[in-house]
């Protein structure tokens, strides 16, 4: 007998409500007992900072700021901003991936690692030792439990071999007592056949994914003739990498039948936000960071939802530390109180200042062409596609599409004609039979020699 409506709306309220359970006190804390808490933990690290790292004695010098009179979040405007552009000079001018900005005691003592942030525009080395793992470890299984995760498994996680979120993958799965599959590498989605075959032997209840394996997961699971079928007991799948649309996010939900799908947005510099479970954003994970949004080019806080730099400061006085970071990305915050009872800011990160464009008068990123096809053609929700080099050094907009039954011939024609009045712009959309493994989710800007290139 099929559920009455009122049935299923109840228990998925109370599915809600299960998912908004504290993962401790702190996660009742109010917004102005977060805001204390912040600056305690700013002031300690700030302290820290002057005192034994010679990166940020040498700035804190330079710009004024006297770390022992730091009280209030307010005074976050006095510490100088750091961007990865001054540490990838500090790399060359020392010869060294060690410069200056990391705390750590005797290496061979310690147990430090060595991971990589994003070579987007160059790469940076962070160093952990065995207190920021445990410190992290912790903070991670707060975004993990915000994300659905509950004791009792099995886990199924992936993540690049390079990225810090590999250091501390363990400490998640021991928090949670749960059976672990970890799969690592430093570029998986090639390897997506193997990846099936850890699901269907495994059978996990949770699957964090950065979202390009996701995507060669369900063609490898095509390929096979498997369906929906591959994700039966999955309750939840944490999908990050890329920021996702909410027609993405209704595209996997669709594809695969997991009743959530949630989205971790970060850095491998200790920036982490989680999906709240209302939907409403992703909360900033507070143990882990605080963030600011500020202008660009005046340094000043933008209003909330309003895209601007993100720039944070890691709350864990351990490993590699980054204070005032903008480390590139652009995105925005909203901090109004929200129903999920978590305190801290929401954001989205909606993608990388260097991948910006100009389309007609509007400076745009990727992200915003997908939404605008799947708000423009519902239709077109989680299709995939990439923008092309060429297009946009002729001043239009050349979509490449890969051919679904989705992508019908009237849908494409309605989405071109829609993104013209949208954009005041020329568009093209031309179907494809496939593209390069590199896509993350979101159409990147290929030269169409890049996007014809074999997977």
């Amino acid at each position: 007998m099929r559920e009455s409506a009122a049935r299923v709306e109840s228990r998925a309220l109370n599915d809600i409500a299960k998912q908004s359970e504290p993962f401790d006190a702190l996660d009742r804390m109010t917004s102005a007992e977060l805001d204390a808490w912040w600056a305690r933990r700013l002031s300690a690290i700030y302290k820290v900072a002057a005192r034994e790292l010679p990166f940020y004695r040498e700035r804190f010098a330079a710009a004024g700021f006297d770390a022992t009179r730091f009280r209030s979040l307010a005074d976050l405007k006095k510490v100088p901003i750091t961007r990865k552009s001054d540490l990838l000079a500090a790399q060359r001018r020392i010869g060294s991936n060690a410069i200056g900005i990391e705390r750590v005691s005797e290496p061979s003592k310690d147990h430090v690692t060595l991971s990589l942030s994003s070579g987007t525009s160059g790469t940076t080395f962070v160093t952990h030792n065995r207190r920021w793992r445990r410190m992290q470890g912790l903070s991670s299984s707060r975004g993990h439990w915000w994300a659905g995760l509950r004791p009792g498994g099995p886990l199924l996680m992936s993540a690049p071999a390079w990225h810090s979120y590999a250091s501390i993958q363990p400490n998640v799965a021991m928090h949670f007592e749960m059976p672990c599959v970890i799969i690592s590498g430093t570029y998986l989605p090639r390897f997506a056949d193997r990846i099936v075959d850890a699901i269907q032997r495994f059978r996990p209840r949770f699957v964090t994914m950065f979202l390009p394996m996701v995507f060669s997961i369900l063609a490898e699971a095509r390929r096979q003739g498997l369906g929906e079928e591959l994700f039966a007991g999955i309750e939840s799948m944490v999908v990050t990498g890329a920021p996702i649309t909410p027609g993405m996010r209704m595209h996997l939900q669709k594809l695969t039948k997991i009743p959530r799908i949630a989205e971790i947005a970060g850095s491998s510099e200790n920036l982490l936000a989680v999906d709240c479970p209302f939907d409403r954003g992703l909360h900033l994970v507070f143990d882990t960071c605080h963030a600011e949004v500020l202008d660009r080019q005046t340094n000043e806080p933008v209003a909330d939802n309003v895209r601007g730099a993100m720039v944070h400061s890691m709350v864990i006085p351990y490993g590699s530390i980054y204070l005032r970071y903008d480390g590139g990305d652009v995105g925005y915050i909203d901090h109004a109180p929200c129903p999920c009872g978590v305190p801290s800011p929401r954001i989205k990160l909606l993608g990388r200042a260097e991948d910006e464009f100009t389309l007609g008068s509007q400076a745009m990123l990727p992200y915003d062409v997908q939404l605008a096809l799947e708000t423009e053609v519902p239709e077109l929700g989680g299709a995939t596609c990439v923008i092309t080099r060429e297009g946009l050094a002729a001043g239009m907009l050349r979509l490449l599409l890969i051919e679904s039954e989705s992508s019908s011939a009237t849908l494409v024609s309605a989405a071109r004609e829609k993104l013209v009045h949208r954009f005041g712009v020329q568009v093209e959309i031309a179907p494809v039979r496939d593209l390069p493994l590199r896509f993350k989710g979101v159409p990147p800007i290929l030269s169409e020699r890049e996007a014809s290139a074999p997977s």
